[in-house]
């Protein structure tokens, strides 16, 4: 964890009152629309620029398992990295090329059901699939025999229903393509004849246990939503976002959304109704350059802070 203190330095009784004056600035109360306060407290970071493991060079997505093992997308290294609750590198695979342990611009990651992990590599066309220990499983690529609307070049982002289906980003033709469990596709949607529920920039997607697809649009500066057969629902947020990227709901349905433009994340309750707002444009903890990814399990909350190449984590509590 990086640190901007010298605390080895000081005096013990000023080492207590930096210590006093970190915790009150690192345990914000965020007001919510329900009469609640959001209390997000800074408690972790790891990271710094580098090129080694356990470095990060501009981390763009981040996931988490159900034991607390986080994953992360290292685009600019190429990497995919793992570490524990405490951002101890437990295992990573990558670097440039072609090969299945290799990527060329991985861009999201997604784990499904604490086992395996789906990594969309970007400028390689495909999605990668690891075991939980990072051991290569298999690739999926677009199919010469599909129909065109069906296949992908580009994947930006990838998900998956607790029914085992995928749903792609395909950021060549800003729409989503969803395949079954065979990685056979069914429909696309949210491309340009989709009328208002059509996208501009799809950034993220995630998948709500009640089979709702969240998409964030970072050129449009909202978050539009879908119906399992890709029907356009309705889309919000377009007042507080500028440049929307990933996105994440926690158990409650509460999402999670991070602004790169805005250097903030927002936090929505299950009507889309904002519920707070935290972070600034900044080095110190706390602070963010450019979040692109978040990240909920057990209450809480981690982000890619991509252009201060860290992981940062943060205790999430609801007090009346």
């Amino acid at each position: 964890m990086r640190s901007g203190f010298s605390f080895w330095v000081l005096p013990m009784k000023m080492i207590f009152i930096k210590l006093c004056l970190l915790f009150c600035f690192f345990q914000t109360p965020l007001l919510s629309a329900d009469s609640r306060h959001l209390s997000a407290t800074f408690f972790l970071s790891f990271g710094e620029m580098g090129r080694s493991p356990g470095s990060f060079n501009r981390p763009v997505g981040v996931s988490v398992d159900a034991n607390g093992n986080i994953y992360v997308i290292d685009t600019g290294n190429n990497l995919l990295q793992k570490f524990d609750e405490t951002g101890r590198l437990l295992h990573f695979i990558g670097g440039f090329g072609w090969d299945k342990e290799q990527f060329q611009i991985p861009v999201d990651l997604f784990v499904y059901n604490s086992l395996d992990i789906y990594v969309a590599d970007f400028e390689n066309g495909r999605i990668e699939r690891y075991d939980k220990d990072l051991n290569y499983i298999t690739s999926y690529y677009s199919n010469s025999n599909w129909e065109s609307r069906y296949q992908f070049e580009f994947p930006q982002s990838v998900a998956m229903s607790l029914h085992g289906d995928f749903f792609i980003i395909d950021a060549q033709n800003n729409r989503i393509t969803k395949y079954n469990t065979s990685f056979e596709p069914e429909l696309t949607f949210g491309d340009y004849d989709w009328g208002q529920g059509i996208l501009q920039e799809p950034s993220h997607l995630f998948v709500s246990k009640n089979d709702l697809i969240y998409v964030s649009d970072s050129r449009a500066g909202k978050i539009l939503v879908y119906d399992y057969f890709g029907n356009y629902i309705q889309d919000f947020a377009a007042q507080y976002l500028s440049s929307p990227k990933g996105l994440c709901l926690d158990e409650q349905g509460h999402l999670f959304v991070a602004d790169s433009k805005l250097h903030r994340v927002f936090v929505f309750d299950k009507n889309e109704n904002l519920l707070c707002e935290f972070g600034s444009l900044g080095t110190k903890l706390g602070a963010f350059q450019e979040p692109y990814d978040v990240a909920v399990v057990r209450e809480k909350l981690y982000v890619a802070d991509s252009q201060n190449h860290r992981i940062q984590g943060f205790k999430l509590e609801w007090q009346k």
